[in-house]
């Protein structure tokens, strides 16, 4: 655990006040590698979750410590509030797109459950009987509804 006086914890002046990890990621839109890898790595706290104690313990950050790091990151206030505003379009985007996907499985759910396929059986219904080759006994009839042709032997 990195050491970070505890006095400082508990004093609740605004230069020493805590962020959890998460809530420095979405607030001023920061990366694990911007948190741990870049140089140097910001110094945090370990505590146990309060929401619930099974659940892995917190990480926090001094809040001015965050805000200075994502100054490095994002190098301006307007630079940070253009990345907000295009994650959240891009949230938007993406929401649209999944409730359309849901719109169309929907509908094709809906269509192909109102239409059924006949399945009925065709019944031929065959015409005069025709004489293909009379020294074969070989004969023909024709479907008058589809045309199909049933060629037979007579014995």
């Amino acid at each position: 655990m990195n050491s970070m006086s505890v006095i400082c914890f508990r004093d609740g002046e605004e230069k020493h006040k805590l962020i959890s990890r998460t809530e420095a990621k979405q607030r001023y839109m920061l990366k694990d590698c911007d948190l741990d890898r870049r140089e140097p790595p910001l110094r945090f706290l370990l505590k146990k979750n309060p929401h619930n104690s099974r659940w892995g313990d917190m990480k926090l950050y001094l809040k001015l410590q965050v805000e200075k790091r994502c100054m490095e990151v994002w190098g301006s206030e307007e630079a940070l509030e253009e990345a907000r505003e295009t994650r959240e379009e891009n949230k938007e985007v993406q929401k649209q797109k999944r409730f359309n996907k849901k719109v169309k499985e929907l509908r094709r759910a809906v269509r192909s459950s109102m239409w059924t396929k006949d399945t009925s059986v065709h019944q031929h219904q065959y015409g005069p009987e025709e004489v293909v080759d009379e020294e074969e006994d070989l004969y023909k009839k024709t479907c008058i509804t589809c045309g199909h042709e049933l060629t037979y032997e007579k014995m």
